[in-house]
Parts: structure tokens; C-alpha cells; sequence
């Protein structure tokens, strides 16, 4: 017999085989997708910080972060006397992707960050992004007097990258 192609049977096995290497790769790619988003917001919440940092040094304003679970809002300081939960005018709002928490798993709802004119704070504190788990290089961030610095959760510290 001079029959040439496919048997429905190979057919099958193929298209089988085709998407069992299909399911597997969208796996891969939807935590690879995850992994890159937590650890873009963690940049970028760490970039904010550091921006509130150094404009309250170069123009001499204190500056403010206010954060929530999904945002934070910047402010800045017009005088000295200002309350500090109550003063400032809000100069942005972010909202996020995935939810913060401080280091230890509790709520950082109405957590204030604020840097003085010289760009120091007494607020000192972790952040977290979550969800942990998903092996970002970085997926938290902490905040010193003089500095801020990015690091990975492990066994619930921040270590330092």
C-alpha cells in the first residue's frame, strides 16, 4: 500500500504532547509574570522613597509618605508647625498592584514616612511586598534614618541586597 500520512492515533499522541508543553510554559511565564510585577513595585516604592528623601534636602521642605495596603501618598511640608498626620499638601497619590505589609506580616494602613530638611527620619521601618514567595531578587525595602535599602524576605527578615 502506498498510503502516505498520519494515523489518527499519532495525531492524538501529538496534539497531547503539544499541549502538556503548552499547560507547563504558561505556568512558567504567569509566575515569571508575577515575580517581575512584585519586583518592579518594590523598585519603584523604593525609588518614591528615596525621591521624598532627596527633595526634602535639596528644597529644604520636609516631605512625607503616607502608606496604605494598595497606595501611599506623597506630601510636602509649606512650614515647620505643620501637624504631621494632619499637614501638607499632597503633591501625589500611587495606588499598587499587590498589597504592603511591614516585616512582620501586620498592617502598615496609615504607617507615616516622614524625612525631615536635611533628609532624615526617625521613622524607621520594613516594608513588604507581597506575595512572598515568588523568588523576586527583592520584595522589600528598609527604611533608616539616613538611607533606604532593598532587600529579599527570608525566614520573615529582610535581608539586605
Amino acid at each position: 500500500m502506498g498510503v502516505r500520512g498520519f494515523s489518527l492515533v499519532e495525531l492524538i499522541v501529538v496534539v497531547g504532547i503539544f499541549a502538556t508543553l503548552l499547560t507547563i510554559a504558561t505556568l512558567d511565564f504567569n509566575a515569571w509574570t508575577k515575580k517581575a510585577q512584585v519586583e518592579r513595585q518594590t523598585r519603584e516604592l523604593f525609588a518614591d522613597l528615596n525621591q521624598a528623601r532627596t527633595d526634602s534636602f535639596f528644597m529644604k521642605k520636609r516631605h512625607k509618605m503616607v502608606m496604605q495596603p494598595k497606595g501611599y501618598t506623597f506630601s510636602r511640608f509649606s512650614s515647620l508647625d505643620e501637624s504631621r498626620t494632619t499637614g501638607g499638601t499632597a503633591l501625589a497619590t500611587k495606588a499598587l498592584t499587590y498589597e504592603m505589609t511591614k516585616e512582620n506580616g501586620t498592617s502598615i494602613a496609615n504607617r507615616i514616612f516622614e524625612f525631615d530638611i536635611r533628609g532624615f527620619t526617625n521613622d524607621w521601618d520594613t516594608i513588604r511586598v507581597n506575595p512572598s514567595g515568588t523568588s523576586a531578587q527583592v520584595d522589600c525595602i528598609v527604611v533608616h534614618s539616613g538611607r533606604t535599602n532593598l532587600g529579599k524576605i527570608e525566614n520573615n527578615d529582610c535581608v539586605l541586597k
